[in-house]
C-alpha cells in the first residue's frame, strides 16, 4: 500500500432558498485512488448552517462524497 496525501484546495457553498450546496476541491498526491482528486459535492437542507458543515467535515468526510463540480 502506498502513501496518499490529500489537500483541500478550495471550498465553495451555493446557498439557495431551501438548500445549501457544498463543494470541496481536493488535490491528491502520491498513491491515491483516482476518485480522490477533484470536486466533491453534497446537498444539505437550509437548516444546516455552513459553519456546521465545515465543523463536521472530519466526521462526514467530504472525500467520500460523489464527484461533481460547481457550475461556475
Amino acid at each position: 500500500m502506498g502513501k496518499c496525501e490529500v489537500y483541500v484546495r478550495e471550498i465553495r457553498f451555493v446557498i439557495e432558498d431551501e438548500l445549501t450546496q457544498a463543494y470541496y476541491l481536493y488535490e491528491a498526491r502520491g498513491d491515491c485512488p483516482v476518485q480522490v482528486q477533484g470536486w466533491h459535492h453534497k446537498t444539505f437542507p437550509k437548516s444546516v448552517a455552513v459553519i456546521d458543515i465545515i465543523k463536521n467535515a472530519r466526521k462526514d468526510d467530504p472525500v467520500m462524497w460523489p464527484l461533481e463540480a460547481p457550475e461556475s
